[in-house]
């Protein structure tokens, strides 16, 4: 499973920042391919140094790199299915690190197959996310790690109104933890275009189901159904 999975990504598409080759996309999928396999805790610490060393992250550098986004699922079926405690412990830490270090200047964002020039953080969060029931039974650290990606929300709109005075009501899907209003975000209003200017989130209402009703100032003329909301300050990261 772990070994079609890491197969099927065309690794070398991913773009390699730095151009060193410590630091190229196969590296990260030939690194998956030794932890996932690992039967020893020196093959298990192995793969986990290379991946933490470059091309996925880099610790010394605090550093996260494109390939995170495609290596995401797979350390999250290895968190859920890996062979041995101490790969599934493996994977985890290195998700963390994904979430909480800062891109490379100029490779902050990725496409998805729900848009793109996506924030990289956010899209990892958003393949976090998608796997809570896995996490929460890990324990401790996967509730910790849940609760770092929900920082990384998502609003989508479904119905949007504008109002007398320009501003707009929209019902919407959110994804992630609840925050204070106003929060400056970013505006992506299809899944071709680059995102819009900056938004503001005057007022957000939310449910345990995700539905929720926001209010909107600083928008651009029209906001279609289906455009989507992130943090402002997540496309602002780079390293």
């Amino acid at each position: 499973m772990f070994l079609d999975a890491i197969d099927a990504v065309n690794w070398s598409a991913i773009p390699n920042p730095t151009w060193h080759r410590c630091d190229d996309p196969e590296r990260v999928a030939h690194a998956l391919r030794l932890l996932a396999v690992s039967t020893t805790v020196n093959e298990t610490g192995d793969a986990t140094s290379v991946l933490a060393d470059g091309g996925f992250v880099c610790g010394h550098a605090a550093m996260v790199f494109p390939a995170a986004y495609a290596a995401t699922p797979i350390l999250l079926d290895l968190v859920e299915h890996g062979r041995r405690p101490r790969i599934k412990d493996a994977a985890l830490g290195l998700l963390a690190n994904a979430l909480d270090y800062l891109p490379t200047a100029g490779h902050n964002r990725v496409d998805t197959p729900y848009g793109t020039d996506v924030p990289l953080c956010c899209a990892v969060a958003r393949h976090i996310r998608g796997r809570r029931s896995a996490l929460l039974a890990h324990g401790i650290r996967g509730r910790q790690l849940l609760s770092e990606a929900e920082l990384h929300w998502r609003l989508t709109i479904e119905e949007a109104e504008v109002q007398p005075d320009g501003s707009l009501a929209a019902i919407a899907v959110f994804e992630g933890t609840s925050f204070q209003a106003p929060v400056e975000a970013e505006l992506h209003t299809s899944s071709v275009e680059p995102p819009a200017p900056t938004v503001w989130v005057d007022t957000l209402t939310a449910d345990a189901s995700g539905s929720a009703c926001i209010h909107l100032r600083q928008t651009p003329s029209e906001v279609t159904p289906g455009s989507s909301l992130y943090p402002a300050e997540c496309g602002r990261r780079e390293h």
